[in-house]
């Protein structure tokens, strides 16, 4: 007879993998990043439905608490919620998920915790017990050493070609394209369960779970993989997460109808399930709408864009550097408009007045394909914070929004330096960042001159050619005004004059601000004071290699003129 919550004491068991930048991007081989990302999707694929498997040999994904032993409650992104009774159960349930962790994805860190017992009839406990693990979880994973302290060099041993860790075997590694000629290299255990994960297409597994996201077959991804490998000159780093999930998550009592456990809990797989549904169909969708907007492999094949981390609202992905800005674009506008349309997304919202979607803000780093990716990750996720301050700027207003950088010097790939260069006083010279969202009438004031169809229309005007295939625009004047740009405003603006004076009519006036000038003044909240002067030329040249010259705010501008 099954034993019920009401017999014995519930425990929260929370699991996350939580050095998963550090995983993907250790090294710079795309076959060992993809297969890095299959092994954080075990977490909540495989490893705890498995160890439940073998705790509870007939469990489900149907068994709930009141009547059952254990509840499976969430999973995503290389983390899961579990419901157990009994602490000794909840312990071993922890032990079979990360010795599982420990086995197959040595490097990976997965960290597991158990709340203290409470009672699930009490209204509230279980959001209390949620607050409570993530407690737990920030003080256990500091606590635990690293996988360098981990795997000691005594005796001392070779390091591994990709990882630095220690060597655990020499490798065959391939040296053409039909793997006919092999090198040896020294690799450690991690560098080998990526290659493992990262599997042949004939084994019926590796990257069949990547592929079902991006909307390819296994071997298209391969295609893919092997691309952005040996293809591109530029690479783009995509980080994208949801704007104001942790506030809703904070207080998801309030979008629950009623304070019994199991209502929330209900509640909050659904919210849950239905957020990875809506990330995982906005992918597929945008991989679709780029292949054909011409996004494609050089021997007609799928588009080059390959998912790393896609669960809940988070998204990280690799993408050809010439596709990177419309990619993001896209699947920023999709996924606000999908949450938009999920019932089990509007109805908890509805319940704190929000909604009826989500919002999203993204970061796009653009470098030079043998850039590491290490270092492009972290400049990819200082530009989506900055992002975020659009939300800031709009709020109480669906917002999404992007920033990005296409990194020419390799010396720095710090954010603060590169938008300290970009800024003079009360001048900076990029307008970022753009907001991609339709926004309210009465709220457009701060969005002026730094929504993306105005990026769009300034990339169109830089890119526009007579009928000849000359620039209307010649390239040596652009890059003459931009250089001014850095003497100060009367410069620029002296010179932008100039050059209206000789080339009026063709374009030209998509790259002014306001009053003939070239900038114009951003609004501050709440009205005190002059806010700083904003410029959208040195953004716009920036993209312009980076976006396609026939969007649809570039056919509006070519039209008009």
């Amino acid at each position: 007879m099954a034993q019920g919550a009401g017999n014995r004491a519930v425990h929260l068991v929370t699991f996350e993998a939580w050095n998963i930048n550090r995983f993907l991007f250790v090294t710079n081989k795309r076959r060992e990043i993809a297969g890095a990302s299959e092994l954080v999707t075990y977490v909540d694929h495989r490893w705890v439905g498995e160890a439940l498997t073998r705790l509870y040999p007939d469990h489900d994904d149907t068994w709930r608490i009141e009547q059952r032993p254990v509840e499976l409650l969430e999973t995503g992104a290389g983390s899961a919620k579990v419901l157990v009774q009994g602490r000794a159960e909840a312990r071993r349930l922890v032990t079979e998920v990360t010795l599982a962790a420990l086995r197959e994805a040595p490097g990976l860190e997965v960290c597991g915790v158990v709340t203290g017992p409470f009672d699930w009839s009490a209204p509230g406990a279980l959001h209390t017990a949620l607050q409570e693990a993530q407690v737990r979880l920030d003080s256990v994973r500091t606590s635990l050493p690293g996988p360098d302290a981990r795997f000691l060099r005594l005796p001392v041993v070779e390091d591994c070609a990709t990882t630095g860790l220690p060597a655990e075997g020499l490798v065959p590694q391939p040296l053409d394209e039909d793997d006919s000629v092999r090198r040896w290299e020294a690799r450690s255990a991690e560098s080998q369960a990526k290659w493992r994960a990262f599997g042949k297409e004939d084994e019926g597994a590796g990257l069949g779970r990547l592929a079902q996201l991006a909307n390819m077959t296994p071997r298209d991804l391969k295609r893919v993989v092997r691309y952005l490998s040996e293809g591109p000159e530029w690479m783009g780093v995509v980080y994208a997460d949801g704007n104001g999930l942790g506030a809703v998550f904070g207080r998801f009592e309030e979008c629950v109808d009623g304070r019994s456990n199991r209502a929330y809990a209900d509640t909050l797989r659904g919210f849950s399930s239905a957020l990875q549904r809506c990330a995982a169909r906005a992918f597929r969708e945008t991989v679709v709408q780029l292949a054909e907007q011409g996004a494609r492999l050089p021997d007609h094949g799928p588009a080059p864009v390959m998912p790393l981390i896609l669960g809940g609202d988070d998204l990280v992905a690799l993408c050809a550097g010439e596709w990177a800005l419309t990619f993001t674009q896209v699947y920023l506008r999709r996924f606000e408009r999908l949450t938009a349309e999920a019932p089990e997304i509007v109805r908890a919202l509805g319940r704190r007045g929000m909604g009826p979607g989500l919002a999203m803000s993204a970061g796009v780093a653009i470098v030079k394909a043998n850039y590491p990716f290490d270092t492009a990750q972290r400049l990819a996720y200082q530009l989506l914070r900055e992002a975020k301050k659009a939300k800031s700027a709009l709020a109480g207003a669906p917002c999404s929004s992007l920033s990005f950088h296409v990194l020419y010097d390799s010396t720095g790939a710090d954010l603060a330096r590169i938008r300290g260069q970009q800024t003079s006083g009360n001048v900076s010279l990029v307008a970022q960042p753009y907001v991609v969202s339709d926004v309210p009438q009465e709220r457009t004031a701060w969005v002026r001159g730094r929504h993306w169809e105005d990026l769009e229309r300034r990339v169109a005007a830089l890119a526009a050619r007579d009928e000849d295939g000359e620039r209307l625009l010649p390239t040596s004047h652009m890059h003459d005004l931009r250089s001014t740009l850095f003497s100060g405003r009367q410069a620029a603006d002296a010179r932008f004059t100039n050059l209206r004076g000789r080339f009026g009519g063709r374009g030209l006036d998509a790259l002014a601000g306001e009053g003939g000038s070239l900038y114009w003044q951003e609004p501050v909240a709440g009205g005190g004071g002059p806010g700083r002067l904003l410029t959208g030329l040195l953004d716009a040249m920036d993209a312009e290699g980076f976006l396609p010259v026939r969007s649809p705010g570039a056919e509006a501008l070519l039209e008009e003129r």
